[in-house]
């Protein structure tokens, strides 16, 4: 029995390290970001635009991350060739099958994921397991508008079959994309997210000029009707939310309960364009906060998305940079930052 066995689990919580990493294998030498992570566990299915192959143009693909920390010695570990069980296989696999759904000759950009399972339909009685609602933005008809997909089954079939084209979980594909019109403008709209209770959409768009985030306040849906209301919306409510933007460029708003990440080329940055953050005190957002010199540089931090764990004491951070020492272009990289 080797020494490490005997020693005693202290770490009942882990710790993502505070200096920023890059994600290496999963990364390309060509530009590889906008990223987005669903709900899950340590076991992460990462969807992201690359122009990986050599292409012109964005296209999404599928990668998986895989994190873990050690109960007794608290070191972090991480790769990306996680190991891949029946109910990781069965859960994960029509996340590519959403690439492939959307992928067009223009870019495909800002990905946005929910699990109906995990995030919006949480019942207890029809498990609507490896189903998913994804909004995106893409310029395949001129400037970038913002579209949905889902794969969300009204009686969901269960997903015990991995092979077979009449599987049940080969029956989980993805519908064409439709653009969500009520938040679409003449100019570019992209980067949508959803606020804490999915009561409105955040995002952000050049309509008026410079790029700013902006807000579209929902009328009450359910979240098992989100993939057949949203297209079908009309007069919605659309502000530019004057606190989180600037006379400067503010882009790629991502919301994780009560904080708010953006990347912003506004003054007093440490150059290019810098990740911020923002807290919802119940009634308006903070004043922004830029993350500083651990995360930003004088080159390109974008995109930055953020996933929560219960055991770990921080929060891990995604975001592409433009930074020396990647593999070229825009890689994707981690940090751990405060809760």
């Amino acid at each position: 029995m080797s020494c490490d066995k005997l020693q005693p689990m202290q770490y009942s919580q882990g710790t993502f390290p505070d200096v920023v990493t890059n994600l290496g294998d999963v990364n390309s030498v060509d530009d590889d970001y906008n990223s987005t992570i669903p709900a899950f566990g340590d076991v992460m299915p990462l969807l992201f635009s690359s122009k990986r192959g050599g292409r012109s143009d964005f296209n999404f693909v599928k990668e998986s991350l895989t994190y873990s920390f050690d109960r007794r010695s608290g070191a972090f570990s991480f790769d990306n060739k996680p190991y891949w069980g029946l109910d990781v296989v069965q859960e994960q696999t029509p996340i590519g099958w959403a690439a492939d759904k959307v992928n067009s000759n223009g870019n495909e950009l800002g990905p946005y994921i929910k699990s109906y399972e995990r995030d919006l339909i949480k019942d207890g009685m029809n498990r609507h397991y490896a189903e998913y609602l994804l909004l995106f933005a893409s310029d395949r008809t001129g400037n970038l508008d913002i579209y949905l997909t889902h794969n969300y089954q009204n009686n969901p079939t269960n997903t015990s079959s991995v092979s077979g084209s009449s599987g049940p979980l080969n029956n989980k594909q993805f519908v064409e994309p439709v653009p969500l019109s009520f938040l679409n403008s003449t100019a570019d709209d992209g980067y949508p997210t959803f606020d804490k209770s999915n009561g409105s959409i955040y995002f952000t768009s050049n309509r008026a000029g410079s790029f700013d985030i902006y807000k579209a306040t929902l009328p009450t849906i359910a979240p098992a009707e989100l993939q057949s209301k949203l297209p079908t919306l009309g007069d919605v409510a659309i502000e530019k939310v004057a606190g989180l933007s600037s006379t400067a460029d503010d882009k790629c708003p991502f919301i994780l309960d009560n904080i708010l990440v953006f990347t912003s080329n506004r003054p007093g940055g440490l150059g290019g364009y810098d990740l911020y953050y923002s807290k919802w005190d119940g009634s308006r957002w903070s004043v922004p906060v830029n993350f500083g010199p651990t995360v930003n540089t004088a080159s390109d931090e974008y995109r930055p998305i953020l996933t929560g764990q219960p055991d770990y004491t921080n929060q891990l951070m995604l975001f592409s940079s433009n930074r020396p020492g990647g593999k070229g272009g825009f890689d994707l990289y981690m940090v751990g930052v405060p809760k």
